[in-house]
């Protein structure tokens, strides 16, 4: 049996890497202001009085407009990206890809635990990746059709347990308004009656803007404090969010993505295979649907004032439209890219970020790195001290050196340094790293 090999320079599909590049800096829109402040601030404006046109404008686009569109697109081409790699593995050596994949995502796994746990970033995604990625070598010959069937079945599972939750929230507000009306008329409760009330009345004081002022203040002390008390302070946060809130809503929600992108290589649209046409109306139905129900969400929610019952009263639909938002926007994404590529003109732009997206691996590490550092208490500690709005100036200066910095890398090494170390480890064996010519024609 021919010995498994890792993927050659000639191997890599430029959009494939472009649209990565895209996605990964895209990505730091939503990380962003969890890295930078409470992560009780991230939704509700209403704490800081964040009321300027400028902070309204980037809660909007943040949270409705782009939402998690990137992070879908990058899953999408993480769903891409495993076939591409174990379609050539499986030439190669047959069954034997099955070892060499899941030695990857076992150091994936790692790697996810060293970002969580050494780099104290709770958003980590490469643990659930590795996870969500054991499921995809039995699927690997699955039909388009069959991809797209799982992929709706994971986007039904999600509305219908968010349908359950927003009755379950209705409910608990009818009985505890109920027993409080009760109460004002000095009736007696009975126990149920007493739990009912004080359900609703923790419902109401949680809710209560100077009671989230209080928890912000408390997570900007903790935060800025030394490495080892933030990371007594976020230990629970990251065993809570690589356990019961993977299983419960995470798994769903990546597998939805994978799935779909694995449908989307399949059918040759990642790799820019269609016609221009095609391509046109994924940006304008996805920019169109997704953005349209982005934005009408967004001021629903604003004309509610963030008040949770009030907005699923008016919100004509009884279940999230999450997935299918972040879903059209993120196909509007790869639309628009596509065409600049198609079109001839942008592919000196196009090369910026595919060379971001070769390195994705090191880059989206490195913008824990980067980013802790900033605004811990052990790094710059600039933890809570930046409206919404100016966090963008922190994502535009990271992409500006993560775009430079890709660049300049690649002319020297074929890899980004930790794609090496993770190339290295997964086939146990030291592979090539400077970019000479004499290793450049063995790999071309």
């Amino acid at each position: 049996m021919e010995t498994s090999l890792p993927l050659q320079q000639r191997e890599r599909i430029f959009m494939i890497d472009a649209l990565r590049g895209v996605a990964l800096c895209g990505i730091l829109i939503l990380n962003m202001p969890f890295f930078a402040r409470a992560y009780q601030l991230d939704f509700d404006w209403r704490v800081l009085n964040e009321t300027s046109m400028r902070n309204i404008a980037s809660w909007m686009v943040t949270g409705f407009v782009l939402g998690g569109s990137f992070r879908a697109m990058f899953s999408m081409l993480f769903g891409a990206g495993a076939l591409l790699i174990i379609s050539r593995l499986e030439k190669q050596s047959g069954l034997g890809a099955a070892d060499v994949y899941y030695r990857r995502l076992i150091w994936l796994l790692v790697f996810g635990l060293v970002n969580a746990y050494v780099l104290l970033w709770p958003g980590d995604i490469l643990y659930h990746y590795a996870i969500c990625g054991l499921f995809l070598f039995p699927l690997r010959k699955s039909s388009v059709k069959l991809l797209l069937c799982l992929c709706l079945f994971f986007v039904c599972v999600n509305m219908f347990k968010s349908y359950l939750s927003n009755q379950e929230a209705l409910v608990k507000r009818e009985k505890g308004l109920a027993a409080m009306a009760l109460e004002k008329e000095k009736k007696t409760l009975t126990e149920d009656q007493k739990g009912d009330l004080e359900k609703w009345k923790e419902t109401i004081d949680k809710r209560k803007v100077e009671n989230v002022k209080k928890e912000v203040e408390k997570e900007n002390k903790a935060m800025l404090k030394s490495y080892p008390e933030v990371w007594k302070h976020l230990q629970s946060t990251n065993a809570k969010f690589e356990s019961s809130v993977f299983y419960q809503n995470t798994f769903f929600d990546i597998m939805i993505c994978i799935l779909l992108g694995m449908a989307l290589y399949k059918a040759g649209i990642l790799t820019g295979e269609k016609s221009t046409g095609f391509y046109a109306g994924m940006l304008i139905l996805g920019y169109g649907l997704g953005i349209g129900e982005g934005l009408l969400a967004g001021i629903t929610w604003y004309n509610a004032q963030l008040n949770y019952y009030n907005y699923i009263e008016v919100w004509p639909i009884p279940f999230t439209l999450y997935d299918v938002h972040r879903t059209f926007v993120a196909m509007g994404h790869i639309g628009l890219i596509t065409l600049l590529y198609k079109s001839g003109v942008f592919h000196g732009f196009l090369k910026l970020y595919a060379a971001v997206g070769q390195m994705a691996f090191t880059n989206y590490l490195s913008q824990s790195i980067i980013c802790t550092f900033i605004f811990s208490g052990y790094g710059l500690g600039y933890f809570g001290q930046f409206e919404r709005y100016e966090l963008f100036y922190f994502i535009f200066a990271i992409w500006a050196f993560q775009i430079a910095f890709s660049n300049i890398w690649l002319k020297y090494f074929l890899f980004g340094p930790l794609e090496w170390v993770w190339r290295s480890l997964t086939y146990w064996k030291r592979q090539p790293m400077l970019r000479t010519r004499q290793v450049e024609l063995a790999l071309a």
